[in-house]
This record gives C-alpha cells, structure tokens and sequence, in this order.
C-alpha cells in the first residue's frame, strides 16, 4: 500500500521517507495492544481517529492519510501531540 516515495511525519518527533524506512513505522503499531482506529473527520478531511479504550467516543489523537493511485503518499501521525486532537473537532464516522 506504500508508494515508493512515501513521506512520514511522526509530528514532533521525526520524519521518514521511502518505503523501507516508512515500514518500520508500521512494525511499531503492530506491537501496540492499547489502541484501535476509527474513521473520522477532522476539518473536512478524512482521518484515522486512535482510541484507547472499546466505547471511548473522544479519540487521543488521530492520523491523517494522503492517497494517489491506491497508494499511500504520505502520513502526519499527531501521536506525540494530543493536543492538537483534543483542540481541534474530531468527528468519529457513523
């Protein structure tokens, strides 16, 4: 799903590019027990809202997506500035 010049933006923490280095991020989450994504809304864009907790209707942060030909260019991860969820309007998808 990766395209080969993918970018990453691990939002104040650190940045990516290239398919291999971007993978790794991927390896990261897969170990994460305490999560789970839900479609969202966040200033008219579609986002991956994370919750923490089954029923939780506030997510803690959430995870912007850009898409070309079925392949992910890019991705801005707010993981290490919740902040940034809890300001903003996050709308969980019905």
């Amino acid at each position: 799903m990766l395209a080969d010049a993918v970018k990453l933006d691990l939002v104040s923490r650190r940045k990516a590019a290239g398919r291999r280095q971007v993978g790794v991020y991927f390896g990261n989450y897969d170990g994460a027990v305490d999560w789970r994504l839900a479609p969202a809304w966040s200033d008219g864009r579609e986002v991956l809202a994370v919750l923490h907790q089954p029923g939780d209707r506030r997510p803690r942060y959430f995870i912007e997506l850009d898409w070309a030909d079925d392949r992910v260019i890019a991705i801005r991860d707010f993981r290490y500035v919740p902040y940034i969820g809890q300001e903003g309007l996050i709308e969980l998808a019905s």
